[in-house]
């Protein structure tokens, strides 16, 4: 803070113009043509907010303990950072609520207890252990009471550790408090046990659909408006943009490739000459092709280069020559023969081919004249088939949606898509990514909910038809009342004998899988033809024609392997419930 308080002495009028852009920003930022405020809280749970400041820092802290394992994050790591963060805040808020509701709580004693007792937590075991594995307490203790003596970094990270501990022991009591709430009734594993165990077999006259040509089928607007009604809850989606976007590459030009010909041209004399090879190549090669006197067989090396150290002695520097997209040149440091293989160290210069400022700029002038000229989604696509442009589609953007096909970072066209006066048939701005530029056009909006009308008809024709068809056999197959070798007959079906039918066996013999024809099966009295049964695949009506009974319930069995399967179940999926009713509003689209 005293650094802060003498740069404002000194720097005061740098200070009052910052502020003064920052006011011109806000303002901007609420005059807005829609009249609202930017959201200030990166997420709302349950009436409680994580705050930008919040996030930040805890996203920094992830982001700077990352970078100490792999330097190099890539934006597809820090989205990722970001996303979870965000996700793993909005998981804490439900959770602490619950485990309050529920009077769940880690004292301080039992913090102490897993830090310093007998037993202590993995995490304080690892971190204090000595070389050969074994926990150091004497170093925990002594760091323990020195603790204020030491570096700030570390104080934050200890503190960090200690609520680490604490969250994982209060959710080990919540995921045990769930596992003992099993209780397995004698009548439920009755149940259980004739799921498994009760089998049946019956004999069914069948008429598949495919015995139907779809050509002979009309499907009405009646018959998919009532498919919808009925099957609708079974395809819940979240809210979705749907885009057609076309990309502008940004290719070198031949006087590009000129350019960086010339780059290792203009070097060769200085790098045949120069003492200090490494500083020379580290500085005036690109940034990927650093120094490296590595010792390879000539052969290892592209052709020409391979060549050219055959055919020549050591300093001796060959180029320029072009290799996976950029000019080298290479000075042939040693050479040698080891058991009959040319083996050779040389050192390279690097200077790929990229596209300068001037074919930038003619490639931008090109996307600003199509975004100018056309500005509905029409005139976008007659643009696109005049142009022979090649148009691409993604229609199914999510909020949390990073990589679109063959745009490497695509949030900013993801934002543009979410926002709330970007309509259908709205054209994009030129997005400028890597060596591209972007054009998008709005083509859906689809509200979190359930799949629109128009989409799940058009994914589920199929099934449809197959609906239709089982209505119209069925509707037939009234005429020949309980004859039905003579349906089988003028239908074009068949008489099929079906074992195994079980309550886990979804399966019906050779229709694959039929949960109506089977289900019916199985309530079925021995000897009795069931009503009709428009299937999934078939038309069938059906007769049970024997019965194996599930046998004695072993209980014992049942209950240990019913909690078993119950405790990874509800423990793995209490989190999902406890979301899917919480009060969410995630506002994380607007700042990553």
């Amino acid at each position: 803070m005293a650094a802060i308080g003498r740069i404002r002495q000194h720097y005061g009028i740098l200070v009052i113009i910052i502020g003064l852009a920052l006011l011109a920003f806000v303002l901007g930022d609420l005059m807005k043509s829609s009249g609202s405020r930017r959201a200030t809280d990166v997420a709302v749970v349950n009436g409680e907010k994580v705050t930008y400041q919040d996030y930040e820092n805890k996203v920094q802290q992830v982001v700077n303990y990352q970078k100490s394992i792999n330097k190099n994050l890539t934006r597809d790591d820090e989205f990722n950072i970001r996303n979870s963060v965000l996700n793993e805040m909005i998981r804490d808020i439900i959770m602490k609520k619950e485990y309050k509701a529920l009077g769940l709580t880690v004292t301080n004693d039992e913090l102490m207890d897993l830090i310093v007792g007998d037993n202590p937590n993995q995490y304080v075991v690892r971190n204090f252990s000595d070389a050969n594995g074994n926990f150091d307490k004497e170093s925990l203790m002594q760091t323990l009471e020195h603790f204020y003596e030491m570096p700030v970094e570390f104080q934050e990270w200890w503190l960090n550790l200690e609520n680490y501990i604490s969250e994982e022991r209060i959710n080990e009591k919540y995921q045990s408090l769930l596992a003992h709430c099993y209780y397995l009734p004698k009548k439920l594993a009755d149940r259980y046990n004739d799921n498994k165990n009760l089998k049946r077999e019956a004999e069914a006259y069948v008429v598949r659909y495919v015995s139907i040509p779809d050509s002979t089928v009309v499907v009405t607007e009646a018959d998919q408006k009532a498919y919808y009604d009925k099957y609708y809850k079974k395809y819940p989606t979240d809210e979705l943009r749907g885009i057609d976007y076309v990309i502008f590459e940004v290719k070198p030009s031949e006087a590009d490739r000129e350019t960086a010909r010339k780059y290792i041209e203009d070097l060769k004399p200085e790098f045949a000459e120069t003492t200090t090879l490494k500083s020379f190549v580290n500085y005036l090669s690109d940034t990927d092709a650093p120094f490296d006197s590595t010792w390879m067989k000539a052969s290892e090396y592209p052709v020409e280069l391979e060549e050219a150290i055959a055919n020549n002695e050591v300093g001796y520097v060959f180029g320029p020559y072009e290799n996976n997209g950029a000019f080298n040149a290479a000075r042939i440091l040693g050479k040698e023969m080891r058991n009959d293989t040319l083996w050779a160290s040389v050192a390279i210069i690097k200077r790929e081919i990229t596209a300068g400022d001037e074919t930038d700029r003619a490639v931008f002038a090109e996307v600003n004249r199509f975004v100018t000229e056309n500005k509905t989604a029409e005139e976008f696509n007659n643009a696109v088939e005049t142009l022979g442009l090649n148009k691409r589609t993604y229609q199914s953007l999510r909020k949390t949606t990073n990589r679109i096909a063959g745009i490497n970072y695509s949030r900013e066209i993801v934002r543009w898509a979410f926002q709330d006066d970007v309509k259908v048939g709205d054209i994009s701005k030129v997005f400028p990514i890597e060596n591209m530029y972007v054009v998008a056009v709005l083509t859906k909006i689809v509200p979190e909910g359930f799949t629109p009308y128009e989409e799940l008809i058009k994914n589920h024709t199929t099934q449809i038809m197959k609906e239709k068809k089982g209505q119209m056999i069925a509707e037939k197959a009234k005429a020949y009342g309980n004859d039905y070798d003579k349906m089988i007959e003028e239908l074009n079906g068949e008489k099929i004998d079906v074992t195994d039918i079980s309550y886990d066996n979804r399966g019906f013999g050779s229709l694959g899988v039929e949960e109506r024809i089977g289900g019916t099966a199985l309530g079925m009295k021995e000897g009795v033809f069931s009503k009709p049964i428009e299937g999934g695949n078939a038309f069938a009506i059906v007769k049970v024609t024997k019965t194996t009974p599930a046998g004695e319930t072993d209980y014992n069995t049942l209950r240990i392997k019913g909690k078993a399967t119950y405790t990874n179940t509800v423990t793995n999926n209490a989190y999902n419930a406890l979301f899917e009713n919480a009060k969410i509003v995630n506002n994380g689209i607007l700042f990553y």
